[in-house]
């Protein structure tokens, strides 16, 4: 008997697993949900350009746009908060480095 290949191997998917679950490790999944989404719009859009509970339609693709936006802005945010840790990690360690104490930005 000749097996197929699995596609995903069990060590594979529970390293991606484990990194899902480790704090912060959620925002992998950004470009999964927004591909969704924008799958949802297209059925949306078509679903109401072919007379299906148009007003339906409508709500449900102003909510996918609002969805959009707002893990846009999500992203966005998460963006900015990383890129100000890591400079202040970098100033930080400058500090340490020449002795002084690092500033309090509490």
């Amino acid at each position: 008997v000749i097996s197929a290949p699995l596609l995903f191997t069990i060590p594979a998917t529970m390293t991606f697993i484990q990194d899902l679950l480790k704090p912060g490790g959620g925002i992998a999944l950004i470009p999964f949900i927004r591909g969704t989404i924008a799958t949802l719009l297209v059925l949306v859009i078509l679903m109401g350009i072919a007379d299906i509970a148009r007003i339906h339609m409508v709500v449900l693709a102003s909510l996918s746009i609002g969805l959009l936006m707002s893990i846009s802005w999500f992203e966005k945010a998460w963006n900015d908060v990383q890129s100000s840790r890591g400079e202040s990690s970098s100033s930080s360690a400058a500090a340490t480095i020449s002795g002084k104490e690092p500033e309090k930005t509490d």
